[in-house]
């Protein structure tokens, strides 16, 4: 029995690493920022989600990240969900948080700018916006590591269908 239990735990936890894939960012207690990228034959895709008590993204979602290089990407895209309302558990009580969640299309240039690190970030949200800064780097350089997987994943993909049979 204590076998069964244990490799159901473990089960578990390998499943939920590999799952989690996005780069989390925890710091606000009122918004939580997850972001992904995703690399494509030309392109890339960085996806957004937020979650807020009070706040959410509007339909056209405006972002600004400034790098620790002190260069700055402007992004727009749009809002793939109608900001849905759910329940959260927190501390044993039940709060509504807003989830929006958007997709946005980086030329290659864009998305390689990731690995010098992301000092501050600006999401335009209704009723407030949400802006970070950080001393030092949290989700960039994982979310270029994260890029540069993808691409790998995309050039097998590529070199696999162009090999003759």
């Amino acid at each position: 029995m204590k076998c069964k239990l244990f490799f159901l735990a473990f089960t578990l936890l390998t499943c939920s690493i590999t799952a989690k894939s996005q780069v989390r960012c925890l710091d606000d207690p009122n918004v939580s920022i997850d972001m992904d990228i995703e690399a494509k034959s030309k392109s890339a895709i960085l996806f957004l989600s937020t979650y807020s008590r009070t706040s959410q993204m509007p339909y056209d979602a405006y972002v600004v990240i400034k790098f620790m290089n002190d260069s700055t990407l402007e992004l727009t895209g749009y809002t793939r969900n109608d900001n849905a309302v759910i329940e959260t558990d927190v501390n044993h009580g039940f709060v509504d948080r807003f989830i929006s969640k958007t997709s946005i299309i980086l030329k290659e240039k864009q998305a390689e700018m990731f690995q010098v690190g992301i000092k501050n970030i600006m999401i335009k949200m209704y009723p407030t916006s949400y802006y970070r800064e950080w001393e030092t780097d949290k989700m960039g350089h994982a979310l270029y590591e994260r890029y540069l997987q993808s691409k790998e994943n995309v050039m097998f993909k590529k070199k696999k269908k162009e090999s003759p049979k």
